[in-house]
């Protein structure tokens, strides 16, 4: 079965034949049309006590069965700012069900390891009309890796309806850090997890708050009833960063809907990604978008600051938990008082690029040892979902013509 997804706010069924003559056999579509997409919101439900069924209701919880039943899947997308925009971010991140919270090093990088025996190949699709080059090639480099990390081929529909396979090129790190003239009097950041509460980004960030005071604005961007207002003010705010955790190689997708609403204004943008996975290469193309996006803003790029292994933060002791926030902290508070951020830091900071040859070897004695997945299994039997780990639940409900 194949099915195409139609993700865009405003259809066009035209090209629906022109795609269809892509392939072989008949092609199932499925539009969202005006219905939202629910963001993700990180509360490992499907991983912890639901496993492998998200709990949100909405058309994508309906999907699943369409989505993991199929052999190929087509995806529909618009773009903002020059990425997917937030509704395909959405859809792409709330396909986390598909795969376990179990880790495996795939050439010296962390993945999620497979839920099901199979996935479909993943065909993109977006009207290119008003990206640059650079943006076409972050673009592009984002659904290869987001393909590659759930265990799929990834093809690309161009706009002459032509079919291309996407080839393998890993991110590297721009490097790019720019230097203000002066420090910082005042800086506005915006806090992009989607947990409700407790998040990592919000403890860090309370710090942050500590080290400064006055000197920064934090703004939960969980607060979308202020998004109007902020999005107004974002025109006169000499100095904007984003700090947020990583969310399949990308921003989560309430913070690509928020950015949506930013227009040209002169000033200062930095970014800061903090992710679970130890190694920082994840978040390169996550860096790549946000040079772009800056330039496009009209604003001058500070850089960004990438910090991995942040995800067991809250399970560490008190002392531990403060060595791990304070260089953070450091990075931010060196921002605001020189104007820029300080290379060395910032690049020890994130080591490892990638997990080298003993890290590997401790890896796999530690899986042998049941210590890497100590924590997932634990929290499992506290939900009494221990056994169904495993399950399948979308291939028991395969919907047919």
């Amino acid at each position: 079965m194949k099915t195409l997804f139609d993700l865009r706010e405003k259809t066009d069924c035209e090209i629906y034949e022109s795609i269809k003559d892509l392939f072989d056999e008949p092609l199932r579509i499925i539009k969202f049309g005006d219905q939202s997409i629910k963001s993700c919101i990180g509360c490992w439900n499907c991983w912890l006590k639901t496993p492998g069924r998200c709990v949100m209701v909405d058309q994508m919880t309906e999907i699943y069965p369409d989505y993991i039943n199929s052999d190929t899947i087509v995806l529909l997308m618009d773009t903002s700012q020059g990425f997917i925009n937030h509704r395909a971010k959405a859809f792409i991140d709330r396909t986390i069900p598909h795969y376990n919270p179990y880790i495996e090093i795939v050439d010296g990088e962390c993945h999620h390891v497979a839920r099901y025996k199979r996935y479909p190949a993943m065909v993109f699709y977006y009207d290119k009309t008003g990206l640059t080059n650079k943006e076409e090639q972050v673009i592009e480099d984002y659904l290869y890796r987001t393909a590659y990390q759930f265990k799929s081929m990834a093809y690309l529909i161009d706009n002459n309806i032509k079919l291309i396979e996407l080839k393998p090129r890993k991110a590297k790190r721009t490097g790019t850090i720019g230097k203000l003239n002066e420090p910082i009097d005042k800086l506005v950041i915006y806090n992009g997890s989607p947990r409700r509460s407790g998040s990592n980004s919000s403890i860090i960030l309370e710090k942050v708050q500590e080290a400064l005071f006055n000197r920064v604005d934090i703004r939960d961007l969980k607060e979308t009833d202020k998004w109007e207002i902020w999005a107004d003010s974002f025109k006169n705010e000499k100095h904007v960063m984003f700090f947020m955790p990583l969310y399949v190689h990308a921003m989560p997708s309430h913070v690509m809907k928020f950015i949506e609403k930013l227009i040209p204004s002169q000033g200062s943008m930095s970014y800061f990604i903090q992710s679970g996975f130890p190694e920082s290469s994840q978040s390169y193309y996550l860096e790549a978008y946000f040079e772009q996006l800056t330039l496009r803003l009209g604003r001058t790029y500070i850089g960004t600051a990438i910090k991995g292994g942040v995800e067991g933060l809250q399970l560490r002791p008190t002392e531990v938990q403060k060595k791990m926030i304070e260089p953070l902290v450091n990075v931010i508070v060196d921002l605001v008082n020189e104007g820029t951020f300080n290379p060395i830091k910032i690049q020890q900071m994130a080591k490892p690029i990638y997990l080298d040859k003993v890290s590997i070897i401790l890896f796999k004695i530690f899986s042998k040892l049941g210590l890497v997945n100590f924590f997932w299994d634990r929290k499992l039997k506290e939900n009494n979902a221990f056994e169904k780990r495993f399950d399948c639940p979308y291939l028991e409900n395969v919907i047919t013509e």
